[in-house]
């Protein structure tokens, strides 16, 4: 700092005279001007003007520093957050198809209607599944009139083959006794066989008569459920939020292939925000934080939420692989604050912006946020600094910082309150200042100022 200064605001500024690339032309001007007078001067302004000019030399040459501004340590409250952007979309919401395909004859509700679990949507013709139906009970009682048939065929048979064991165990034990011969006991064997192959014979077509019955039974029900689904009811309670159909469309059912969306019930009673969160933010955030959310519909005014879902791994697609997706739950109680004559105020698809709170500490020892930079220290690790303003110097300090939100940052080591830092301009923090760089303090007005 050149002595030839004086103090303003108390800032120091300098004369521009003191500027290295005048101070010298003057000097030795104003050295040469009195070294003339010198001869003739009394002795009292002789030595006058030797101080002057041993005053000129001691200031020449002097460094002003860099203007900067500063700020001084304090306590306060500070809470981190993560901004986050995304959609509105709600808990519940199903699409409704239809399982038959077939003729829209009649829709039952209107797009906006409110519905209850269980309430008739809409109705397919039914003829085709009626005559289903109608078939399907011939045959059943088709197949039961082959089921009683088969049974008293192996009724018969089983008699016959009861019979025949008896006779033939006879003619065995004749047989063994010489009572007849040969020739005639191989008859009695062979017409004991065919007995006893027709008995089984029949027990085979009893079974595949009842299998017949089973099938004509799944029949009917396939039959009758096929014409249930010809009425469409509400799998949930909610409002009719699209309605794709109208009466006289055929529409494709689930059964062939991909079937058609009928229409949308969305339940609006738990409402999510669905946001997308870089990979460094997600360590930082919890379940049931708090957060509030603006949306671009309601500019200015807050909806409270919660963290209510956390992802373990990355949204899949196209330059998504650092992002993940954090579910954000909205406080329906508060949505009153929201004072608008909407009946329902919030709906999917709407966008916006949200901060989810992650941490927050009372009464901590802080700086302004542009004050902390990073700095290579004696072993060339990289640690994070501040420069403190000592006597028109910037002096290095390696601190220890906590967390911050978007104006300060916790100072958690290598301060004390009421030190003096230098809070700008972040050009000279982050890039120019060294330890014990020459600084002159100034305020922000006069930051930028010419000298």
């Amino acid at each position: 700092m050149s002595c030839l200064s004086f103090v303003t605001d108390n800032n120091w500024r300098a004369y521009n005279f003191t500027k290295p690339d005048l101070i010298w032309p003057v000097s030795f001007t104003l050295f040469v001007f009195f070294m003339n007078t010198l001869i003739n001067a009394s002795k009292r302004l002789q030595l006058a003007v030797l101080g002057l000019c041993f005053l000129l030399t001691q200031c020449g040459g002097g460094n002003v520093g860099s203007k900067v501004l500063v700020d001084e340590t304090n306590h306060r409250s500070i809470t981190e957050k993560v901004s986050v952007s995304g959609t509105i979309e709600a808990l519940d919401s199903r699409v409704v198809s239809a399982e038959n395909s077939g003729r829209i004859t009649s829709i039952h509700v209107a797009l906006g209607q409110q519905v209850d679990s269980g309430d008739l949507l809409l109705s397919i013709d039914a003829e085709l599944y009626t005559n289903n139906l109608d078939l399907a009970k011939t045959n059943l009682n088709q197949r039961r009139a082959g089921l009683s048939r088969a049974r008293a065929y192996q009724s018969q048979a089983e008699s016959a083959w009861r019979l025949s064991e008896e006779q033939f165990n006879v003619q065995v034990n004749a047989y063994e006794k010489g009572l007849i011969s040969q020739t005639e006991f191989d008859a009695f064997q062979s017409n004991h066989i065919r007995i006893q192959g027709e008995y089984e014979s029949s027990k085979h077509a009893a079974d595949e008569a009842r299998y017949l019955v089973r099938a004509a039974e799944n029949s009917i029900n396939d039959a009758k459920n096929g014409l249930a689904r010809t009425s469409i009811y509400a799998p949930a309670g909610g409002v009719i939020t699209e309605l794709n159909v109208h009466e006289g469309e055929t529409i494709v059912g689930t059964a062939q292939m991909q079937g058609s969306s009928l229409l949308t019930i969305t339940n609006f009673d738990t409402l999510l925000f669905r946001a997308e969160v870089s990979e460094s933010d997600i360590p930082r955030i919890h379940l049931d934080d708090s957060a509030k959310i603006v949306l671009d519909a309601y500019p200015g005014k807050t909806i409270f939420a919660k963290v209510w879902q956390l992802p373990l791994s990355p949204k899949q697609g196209i330059d998504l692989s650092n992002q993940f997706e954090v579910v954000l739950m909205v406080s329906p109680e508060r949505l009153s604050e929201l004072e608008t004559s909407q009946e329902i105020p919030l709906r999917p698809g709407m966008r916006g912006n949200a901060s989810v709170f992650t941490n927050r500490v009372e009464d901590v020892l802080s700086v302004p946020l542009q004050c902390v930079t990073v700095r290579p220290n004696d072993e060339g690790v990289i640690e994070d600094v501040v420069f403190v303003y000592i006597n028109g110097k910037a002096a290095i300090q390696p601190i220890v910082a906590g967390i911050q939100d978007e104006q300060y940052i916790e100072i958690v080591a290598g301060l004390e309150e009421g030190s003096l830092v230098i809070s700008g301009p972040y050009d000279a923090i982050a890039n120019t200042l060294e330890n014990n760089s020459d600084v002159l303090r100034v305020k922000e007005e006069e930051l930028f100022q010419e000298e």
